[in-house]
């Protein structure tokens, strides 16, 4: 990430942990609604629904990353962002805050991606203010690399690499 002025982002949970989007992507947030499969989809997007009369393909974060189900009865949210001039549905378990934090506090993810995998996170950043206490490491999301396709299991790996290399 490049030195620069402040950074809007969208924090959001999916599991136990909160990641990042930046703000100028999220169009709207949205209650879950109702998803139509799609045969032959990959197997982290959930389908298709019908938003602000659109069909809207939804990407189910958790599968995409390699975190736990969700568990039921939760009131997950759609986070409905912009990429490649696409709309896409980001399936999460709850929207959590907007943040503003200083670019420079964004640490690049580098080197974390498996060889020829997408890139599906772009920084690393401390949780100030986090509903799940200070010191913890948030990853930026980058949304157009959560709809590559990769081999199974490589974007936990990549988490994972990523919540290491954040570590001091």
């Amino acid at each position: 990430m490049s030195a620069g002025g402040p950074v809007e982002l969208c924090a959001f949970a999916a599991g136990d942990e909160e990641y990042l989007v930046d703000l100028r992507r999220v169009r709207e947030i949205v209650p879950a609604a109702p998803v139509t499969p799609v045969p032959r989809a990959p197997e982290f997007v959930e389908g298709v629904v019908r938003l602000r009369g659109r069909v809207v393909p939804v990407v189910d974060v958790r599968k995409r990353l390699g975190v736990a189900p969700r568990a039921e009865g939760r009131q997950a949210r759609f986070l409905v962002v912009e990429v490649a001039r696409q709309t896409v549905a980001l399936l999460v378990d709850a929207v959590v805050e907007v943040v503003r934090i200083p670019r420079a506090e964004l640490e690049p993810t580098t080197g974390l991606s498996g060889a020829g995998g997408p890139r599906v996170f772009l920084g690393v950043c401390r949780s100030a203010g986090s509903r799940r206490g200070t010191g913890r490491l948030r990853l930026l999301l980058n949304v157009k690399g959560l709809l590559e396709p990769s081999a199974p299991g490589a974007a936990a790996a990549e988490r994972l690499r990523a919540r290491g290399a954040g570590t001091p």
